[in-house]
């Protein structure tokens, strides 16, 4: 049947304070966006510069890194709904300095090692998926619901800026202090988004009593149930899975692909990774206004199939200064397209769901996403030896362009408005 979606708003303890709250989450997001984004840069370098690791080690290390996504995901959403949100972001935030903190101090004493990086780059996998679970909740918690989707893009948008500035000065710090050093101002990072998180007010403890939990297997199989059983959020999350494979077939190969077949060089290719970084930013921005004037799901829809496309010109791209402007123009709509879908369909996902279930609602969506890209990574790699970098590739389109012919095909593209007040299709005895 068709009912008014049940979204209930976060106690109101005064606009000042909700303001300050998102200004706290926004700014503590940022640095700790950027203080990962540090370690990404500087993990690999310390295994190659200082363990003389050969490109298999670099693959496990980065490996180590993404499996906690298909780990942690699914019991993150529990954690959240247990517990208070800004206790999670506090003591991820903790975690995640103690851990960084033990690099410099094993190089001082001489025991730097690859499990050792092993065991930090999985520590860190998994604090993140936590801190990134509870970020995410804290946005609909304190947004209010007409407002949802412009939070959702601020919050994107923030990210993408850290992310850029973070591996940027990841870069600058190895040439200035060293791999082993930079961890230190990572650590640093870590601490200032804690105290951020501390300022946090403008939350509420979770409405579930102590006693009502269920073992947390239940819970993570109604997060999974309602998002299957739900009209909307079943289509959408079918889609995304099937993008999530077909981005890790075009993009794990994609810098490799440029560098030896398409020859952009290392200034080429930073320039082409800067424009998506620019695209990132502006669709994240613009996508609010794009949904006011032409509805949710032909955003949606058109953003999908625009990601698709932009995938095209790295496959066909030749060596010479025309495809590398070619390049960067497609490397900017790709990312602009990419962030726009992303705040639009994160939104879609928050108002749709109930609030007793949005947390596990949106850490499904994210293990049926990111979760399966080191698994498609790892394929993508044995399939480019059977075959080749180009083939692996144009198989990433294709499946990505099916994944956008299965939004069109679906309910999701006849979504409307994304007010607080937009009429969903709801199952009937889902809310139970």
């Amino acid at each position: 049947m068709t009912v008014a979606p049940q979204i209930r708003t976060s106690s109101r303890v005064g606009g000042r304070a909700i303001r300050r709250s998102l200004a706290f989450l926004l700014t503590g997001e940022g640095i700790n966006y950027a203080g990962s984004s540090v370690h990404a840069v500087a993990l690999p370098a310390l295994a190659v510069l200082s363990l003389t690791a050969d490109p298999g080690q670099v693959a496990l290390l980065a490996f180590a890194a993404k499996i906690p996504a298909l780990v942690v995901a699914l019991p993150a959403g529990v954690v959240v709904d247990r517990y208070p949100l800004r206790t999670v972001l506090f003591s991820t935030d903790l975690a995640a300095a103690a851990v960084v903190s033990v690099i410099p101090a094993a190089a001082v004493l001489d025991r730097l090692s690859m499990p050792l990086l092993y065991t930090i780059a999985s520590a860190l996998g998994v604090l993140s998926a936590l801190h990134m679970a509870a970020s995410m909740a804290v946005v609909p918690a304190l947004a209010d619901p007409t407002h949802l989707h412009q939070a959702n893009a601020r919050f994107t948008a923030v990210i993408t800026v850290a992310g850029t500035t973070g591996t940027t000065l990841g870069t600058l710090l190895l040439a200035t202090i060293g791999a082993a050093r930079a961890f230190a101002a990572d650590a640093l990072s870590y601490l200032v988004s804690a105290w951020c998180a501390t300022r946090i007010r403008a939350l509420r403890a979770p409405d579930r009593p102590q006693t009502a939990q269920q073992p947390a297997i239940r819970e993570i199989r109604e997060g999974i149930a309602y998002s299957a059983a739900h009209p909307i959020l079943r289509p959408l999350f079918l889609a995304l899975t099937v993008t999530g494979l077909g981005t890790g077939l075009s993009a794990t190969l994609l810098a490799y692909h440029l560098l030896t077949s398409v020859q952009v060089g290392a200034t080429g290719l930073g320039v082409i990774m800067a424009a998506g970084s620019l695209g990132g930013l502006s669709g994240a921005l613009t996508a609010p206004r794009l949904v006011r004037r032409y509805g949710t799901g032909r955003v949606i829809a058109w953003a999908w199939t625009a990601y698709a496309l932009m995938q095209i010109p790295p496959l066909v791209a030749r060596p010479g200064p025309v495809w590398l402007a070619v390049l960067v123009v497609s490397g900017y709509a790709q990312w602009a397209a990419a962030t726009c879908v992303g705040t639009t369909q994160r939104s879609v996902q928050q108002q749709t769901a109930v609030p007793e279930l949005r947390a596990r609602v949106q850490q499904t969506s994210l293990w049926l996403t990111t979760g399966t890209q080191p698994l498609t990574a790892l394929a993508a790699g044995a399939l480019a030896t059977l075959t080749s970098v180009r083939t692996v590739m144009a198989a990433g389109v294709t499946v990505l362009m099916l994944s956008a012919w299965m939004l069109w095909r679906s309910p999701v593209r006849r979504l409307t408005s994304m007010d607080g007040d937009a009429r969903v299709t709801q199952v009937p005895g889902a809310a139970a």
